[in-house]
């Protein structure tokens, strides 16, 4: 485990654009409304398959059905990654189950067994929220999608706002030591890629490891 004072240091674009899967560089902003608002803007300016945009705080932050995402800055993960791919109704829902299974298998990784999936788009470890995916998409001659992911890493408790306490968590709480950011989102985004990949050549087997983990309803 890092020291604390080690756990708490900015993300390390040039780390994270080395470790990146698809070979893009990976930017890190110090502030922006959304990770997701940005990146579909950049999408539509042609940015390239494999974009990844970290923020260190997000002032809007939202979840599904629009909801806000508290975005503590310094503590968590909040990043966007940008898909090229067809958007249809075969291709999406594997779009938030490719992301899901990333989360979980990463933090089985850690040793942390009591970690699940929520439908449709929750992460939970011991019953309590650990992160969320926003998947949003745009069609026509060049569709892409942007898959947006709120993981608290460092968070105590106090953290978080008291109406979330009760059923909230992070990655440091399961594990009863702060981490080193960077060293996660190296993690999580290597993860990713081996979803990512699976998505696309084997959707049937992705969905079978997304229902593996499925809560029951």
């Amino acid at each position: 485990m890092p020291s604390e004072s080690s756990a708490f240091l900015p993300l390390d674009g040039k780390a994270l654009t080395t470790a990146s899967p698809w070979n893009i560089r990976v930017q890190v902003l110090q502030e922006t409304t959304s990770s997701n608002d940005e990146l579909l803007r950049m999408g539509e300016e042609g940015a390239p398959m494999g974009t990844l945009l970290f923020a260190e705080r997000q002032s809007a932050g939202r979840g599904q059905f629009r909801r806000p995402w508290s975005s503590a800055p310094g503590l968590g993960l909040w990043f966007s990654l940008l898909l090229r791919m067809p958007i249809n109704d075969s291709t999406i829902p594997s779009l938030a189950a490719f992301a899901a299974v990333a989360l979980v298998e990463m933090i089985r990784g850690l040793g942390i067994d009591d970690c699940a999936i929520k439908s449709p788009n929750d992460v939970l470890i011991g019953g309590k929220k650990v992160a969320g995916i926003l998947v949003e998409t745009r069609t026509g001659k060049d569709p892409f999608a942007v898959v947006g992911i709120g993981f608290n890493v460092n968070h105590t408790s106090e953290d978080f706002p008291e109406e979330l306490r009760h059923r909230a968590c992070s990655l440091a709480m399961a594990c009863k030591s702060p981490l080193e950011r960077t060293a996660v989102a190296i993690s999580l985004i290597t993860q990713l890629g081996i979803s990512e990949h699976l998505m696309r050549e084997s959707p049937e087997e992705l969905l079978a490891t997304w229902n593996r983990y499925l809560l029951p309803s």
